[in-house]
């Protein structure tokens, strides 16, 4: 696996992938370089056959700060000749920030996020865009957008809707207030709680390592059909289910082993052919 960033890291432990926010000297604040990066991080460990979930977690202090708006902003050396072509040049900024966070969440293989330390802003976008989530008792969480006087448009008000329930996300949307774990626990942001970084980033990989002893062909096949069915109607979702079923598992390798391994009394062994 080829990949180079000075500000995020991946790396492989068996059928695991772990991708890190490799920037702790300013606690995993988003620059542009990282933004650039991980859309190519994700493809990264995508490209190796073998590997069958992700955990992403951030090195250092915290997981994520959130935007590093030093960095973000266009500097005075790349302003355009006009208002509207500043605002062009701002809004693909902005585009590109928005396929980044829309990398994860298409990522063909789940991925779970281990939370610890600051979860703010950016890292909120970050983690939404995750399968699961799982956090230290340290973890504090803040779409901390509108304490800066900007909306958040990377991706928070788009998927934590579909986490959270209305109230809790106009809550933490309007006030930007900042809850700990045990809040983000209690209303579903997060799955479960553990003591530490090292116990939440151990469960995390312990829960990739049992999904990666699925078959990788149905867990790939169970997370589209759990993405495409959040635009389609129940029967256009049953539909679509039953097609890829039809044209995917019920013609595997994996189903064929799952049998083998059953009348054998056996674990079963899933190439995920």
């Amino acid at each position: 696996m080829f990949f180079e960033s000075n500000v995020l890291c991946v790396e492989r432990s068996g059928h695991v992938g772990l991708l890190w926010l490799d920037r702790p000297e300013k606690r995993n604040a988003m620059s542009r370089e990282l933004w650039q990066g991980l859309p190519r991080a994700i493809q990264a460990l995508v490209e190796e056959a073998d590997v069958r979930a992700i955990v992403l977690a951030g090195r250092g202090r915290s997981f994520c700060v959130g935007l590093d708006l030093t960095d973000a902003m266009l500097t005075p050396s790349e302003a355009p000749a006009s208002q509207a072509a500043a605002n062009l040049a701002q809004m693909e900024v902005t585009t590109a920030f928005q396929k980044a966070i829309t990398a994860v969440a298409e990522c063909p293989v789940p991925v779970i996020a281990a939370v610890h330390g600051h979860c703010l802003g950016g890292g909120i976008d970050l983690i939404t865009a995750c399968d699961v989530r799982l956090a230290a008792k340290d973890a504090t969480f803040g779409v901390r957008e509108t304490r800066i006087g900007i909306v958040a448009d990377v991706g928070t008000l788009q998927r934590l809707p579909a986490i959270v329930g209305a109230g809790h996300v106009a809550e933490l949307a309007y006030t930007g207030k900042d809850i700990d774990a045990a809040r983000a626990e209690k209303i579903g942001l997060v799955n479960e709680v553990f003591e530490d970084f090292d116990a939440t980033h151990g469960a995390a990989c312990a829960m990739a390592e049992e999904i990666a002893a699925n078959s990788p062909m149905a867990v790939r096949g169970t997370k589209f059909i759990l993405r495409q069915s959040e635009d389609l109607t129940t029967e256009q979702s049953l539909l679509l289910n039953g097609l890829w079923t039809m044209a995917t598992s019920l013609q595997s390798n994996d189903l064929r082993e799952a049998v083998s391994a059953f009348v054998e009394k056996r674990p079963a062994k899933f190439d995920g052919t």
